[in-house]
């Protein structure tokens, strides 16, 4: 719950026109910590926000300003001690040692440090007038970098939801505390220097540095986690302290990290630290090598960020070529927005339509170009499949029974569409226009598989717009965990906590999905292996997706891990009203 009133806190806060801002308690950290954090807590007190920051009276960056509400605490050490022990800690990182004396090195400046710093969040507790002012104070949420602790002390001791603003944890505790997988076969571990492709004896090496994260962890925050037991009156650990966090703000980009799924709660804003420099010249040539990583991701997949990041503004480089392969119905009505805005932004957008649509028009007025190849149905038998694939749903059946009509009408439909599909593809002069477009991306609607079959011919990276896939094959062909023992399948009614028998039956429709799926998309392999010369899956092709746009909120799905370029963009879907009134 906390976490779903902290996404609803959130969302006020972005949005300053629709209510009274909210009120923000912020622990920050000092130093370079502090720089990046400063920015969004001017950004969050310009749009109407009460913006407390709490700070100790001795510190290098955090002065008072009277852009927001500083609070200033008194604290038991000099600044020539707190640059002293900065200064061992970054002497350490200098030293050209050989592991393990690199890591020992580091581990006794570490700890030094941290314990510097420790003493700031006592001092704090110490100061009855501050604890005074907090209580009487009645925060909203509290805003904290956490890598010494007291952020999330504080916000645990006033039963505050937080959010962290980080660059990360020692000891993994970032991927740990939030339950996101981590496996020691690739993802190196702090102080190895490895890469993600290790040999036999970096795996070893990594294992055992793994190992002694619970030693070295526990060196780092021993006094974090013997005083916060005392403050808040219970045992408490550091995954206690950290793992109720709502929302972590990752202070870097996931396409320059290892490769893992992560919490829908983790988002990643890496550009937060750029400077704001002048424009770039409106020609030129942009180049992006990365051979430091042997990452399992061709090229295409950091190509399509840098597409991404020059898609918004026409203040840094020209527009992009982007090809748009729509699915008719809703998908179309949510995926039209965006398709305008985009050629409002400059890029040369072309959408792809068949002759008979319901929704997709050629004929309508339009800011973008709309290409139509011919299929061989008439409007009318359009309109009957599909209103007959809707009624299904609204007929009230045994589980057994939903399964097997849900799935004859979905036959029904995917042939329709399979169609479509195989029309465009044995379509030679289109093809060959697509061929000489020389298209930088392809954003596409891949319930039914043509656009990615497009992409994978054209060899261009493909950003996917979808609200899910049947069976689970989203969270395939990206490989996210989903377990059938709390996410329930497509067709039955269940919450995520269900009962054992309801487990069984969650089982078995999972088993059938192998069943079921497989005719759906076998058409859609036999046409890929004809038009690509090669034998492909379903999934294979899902899985070269760069870009994933969820047309979801994830606090009202199931929680799982998924992988960083899957994106949740549920808003889309709501249309621009009126601004509520201010009373």
């Amino acid at each position: 719950m906390a976490l779903r009133l902290c996404w609803a806190w959130i969302f006020v806060l972005l949005l300053p026109g629709l209510s009274d801002g909210g009120k923000l308690l912020v622990v920050p950290m000092d130093g370079s910590h502090w720089l990046s954090m400063r920015e969004v807590v001017e950004k969050l007190t310009e749009r109407g926000h009460e913006v407390v920051v709490l700070i100790p009276e001795v510190s290098w960056q955090m002065k008072t300003t009277e852009a927001y509400t500083v609070k200033t605490y008194p604290v038991s050490y000099t600044l020539e001690e707190l640059q002293n022990a900065f200064h061992e800690y970054v002497a350490a990182h200098l030293k050209d040692l050989p592991f393990p004396l690199n890591t020992l090195a580091l581990y006794n400046s570490s700890v030094h440090v941290f314990h510097t710093f420790f003493r700031q969040c006592k001092n704090l507790f110490s100061s009855k007038e501050t604890l005074q002012y907090l209580n009487q104070s009645n925060f909203d949420a509290v805003l904290t970098d956490p890598i010494f602790m007291c952020g999330a002390t504080v916000a645990n001791y006033f039963s505050l939801p937080f959010l962290f603003f980080m660059r990360g944890f020692p000891c993994n505790l970032h991927y740990e505390a939030p339950q996101c997988p981590s496996p020691l076969s690739y993802t190196p571990r702090l102080f190895t220097f490895n890469s993600d492709h290790m040999t036999f004896f970096q795996r070893v090496e990594n294992a055992l540095v793994a190992l002694l994260e619970l030693v070295y962890c526990n060196g780092f925050y021993a006094d974090a986690i013997k005083f916060s037991s005392e403050v808040l009156q219970r045992d408490v650990s550091l995954l206690d302290l950290v793992n109720s966090a709502s929302v972590w703000l990752l202070r870097f980009d996931f396409v320059f990290e290892y490769v893992r799924p992560v919490m829908p709660n983790m988002v990643f804003i890496g550009g937060i630290n750029c400077g704001q420099k002048k424009p770039l010249s409106k020609s030129g040539t942009l180049r992006f090598t990365s051979t430091e990583m042997a990452l399992p991701f061709e090229c295409s997949y950091q190509r399509t960020w840098i597409f991404l990041l020059l898609m918004s503004s026409l203040i840094f480089a020209e527009g992009g070529k982007i090809l748009v392969i729509p699915q008719d119905g809703s998908h179309w009505l949510s995926m039209r927005p965006v398709v305008g805005k985009l050629q409002q932004n400059g890029h040369e957008v072309v959408v792809v339509v068949p002759s008979t649509s319901l929704y997709m028009k050629p004929k309508e007025p339009q800011n973008y170009t709309v290409k139509v190849y011919p299929i061989p149905y008439a409007e009318d038998y359009l309109a009957v499949v599909l209103k007959s694939f809707v009624n299904v749903h609204f007929i009230e059946q045994s589980v057994l029974n939903i399964i097997i009509t849900m799935y004859r009408s979905t036959l029904e439909i995917s042939k329709y569409f399979f169609s479509n599909c195989k029309s465009l593809l044995h379509n030679k002069d289109m093809i060959q226009y697509l061929r000489e477009s020389k298209f930088d991306v392809v954003f596409t609607d891949p319930i039914l598989m043509c656009g990615p079959i497009i992409a994978e011919y054209l060899s261009i990276p493909s950003v996917y717009f979808l609200r899910g896939f049947p069976c689970g094959m989203d969270s395939e062909a990206t490989q996210c965990p989903n377990p059938p023992s709390y996410v329930p399948r497509l067709f039955l009614n269940n919450s995520d906590s269900m009962t054992f028998t309801q487990r069984v039956k969650n089982m078995l429709v999972r088993m059938l999905e192998f069943i079921y799926c497989k005719p759906i998309f076998a058409q859609f392999e036999e046409l890929a292996y004809d038009f690509l010369q090669k034998k492909v899956t379903a999934t294979d092709l899902l899985s070269h997706g760069s870009v994933w746009l969820m047309r979801y909120d994830f606090v009202f799905e199931f929680p799982r891990p998924v992988m960083p370029n899957m994106f949740f963009i549920g808003g889309i879907n709501c249309d621009q009203k009126k601004k509520l009134s201010q009373v």
